[in-house]
């Protein structure tokens, strides 16, 4: 038979947890299920922690509606709910002139969405703030910034039971099922909701498979280098410095975290199984990249930090592609929603998302 619920949500990273929580100030009844023993293990602690500002995605995509929209709610439930973020702003460099027409692309591209405060910096500029960093012209971005993942998954889940809701841990969800009503299958129960939203990440796709909807899924990994602080009258980097995008990558880009370390990453490297191994053999590849735009690397001080995986919808090669984020009427399946393909900007995002979301849910 099975136990009622109201909404069921799958997955308790970030999305799941800010999903959740929208659906809770709504009023509704929340259960977050999660297979892990606790949240946000997989793809939402395994990234920069960067808060980006809505600059490479194109106009009118979800990435670039729910980035700039999810860029003020995350800063605000970080300022209300005593989450420490840093807004220290990115630094887009542009290595030698044949990238200069693609960093006049990314300022073009940034106002479309409505991100109106970059700032073009001539090169004199640039070493001015980074003394480390060499280009022949960067781009400014003040609003982006760097957030205390942990204690924001932490919040959003401690707000969401507050408001009634319930973040279910170690259970693992075999399967979805639902021919007349929804059906949740774990080891030991059914729950048959109302409302299902599939937040899953890495096994979002195989999940809604169960429903007969089927989702391309790839797998790309991305390490993380860290660096040694040296003893300069200042930190190393002020900023997040970043390199021109490619239709592929954001590129391998600086990161100093809230505890001053300096991370170098991501790289991309496509998987077909879900592994966290580090490969240290690629630290050549890296230092390679980041000498581009800071020439004093040294590349024996480079040291193994951590490894993420990002889902795709789409292969190598194939340039960019959007969230996927469907409602009953998209999926043609009474009471389920679903956040697929949740790659980068989803951190940034993810308030917004759960907004999105419940508003698909209503509609």
């Amino acid at each position: 038979m099975g136990e009622t619920a109201d909404v069921v949500i799958v997955g308790a990273g970030v999305i799941g947890l800010a999903t959740g929580r929208a659906f809770a100030r709504s009023g509704r009844e929340v259960i977050v299920l999660e297979q892990n023993s606790t949240i946000g293990s997989e793809t939402s602690s395994r990234n920069s922690g960067v808060i980006h500002a809505g600059i490479y995605y194109p106009k009118n995509s979800l990435k670039a509606q729910l980035c700039v929209r999810g860029k003020q709610l995350l800063y605000a439930f970080c300022r209300d709910y005593d989450v420490e973020y840093k807004r220290c702003g990115k630094l887009i460099v542009a290595s030698d002139e044949s990238e200069l027409p693609q960093l006049q692309k990314h300022q073009n591209q940034a106002l479309a969405n409505g991100v109106y405060d970059l700032h073009w910096l001539k090169k004199q500029t640039v070493q001015h703030l980074e003394p480390q960093v060499r280009c022949v012209a960067g781009l400014l971005s003040p609003s982006s910034g760097v957030v205390d993942t942990a204690t924001l998954l932490h919040r959003l889940q401690a707000d969401l039971e507050a408001l009634g809701g319930s973040v279910v841990l170690n259970t693992l969800v075999n399967s979805f099922k639902g021919s007349k009503e929804l059906c949740v299958e774990v080891a030991d129960f059914k729950l048959k909701p109302n409302l299902l939203i599939n937040c899953a990440g890495l096994t979002a796709s195989s999940l809604a498979q169960g429903l007969g909807i089927e989702h391309n899924q790839f797998f790309a990994k991305g390490q993380y280098f860290e660096y040694p602080s040296l003893s300069l009258d200042r930190p190393l980097f002020q900023h997040l410095i970043y390199p021109v995008a490619t239709p592929e990558t954001i590129g391998i880009h600086i990161t100093v975290d809230l505890q001053g370390t300096v991370k170098f990453g991501p790289d991309v490297q496509w998987i077909k199984e879900i592994s966290y191994d580090f490969d240290e053999s690629r630290k050549h590849l890296f230092a390679k990249a980041i000498k581009r735009y800071y020439p004093s690397l040294v590349e024996d001080a480079l040291r193994p930090g951590y490894t993420g995986i990002r889902t795709k919808l789409v292969s190598e090669g194939h340039g960019f592609v959007d969230f996927r984020i469907r409602g009953p009427k998209e999926t043609g399946i009474a009471g389920y929603v679903e956040a697929i393909g949740i790659d980068s900007p989803g951190l940034t995002s993810s308030l917004a998302i759960g907004e999105y979301i419940v508003a698909l849910a209503n509609d």
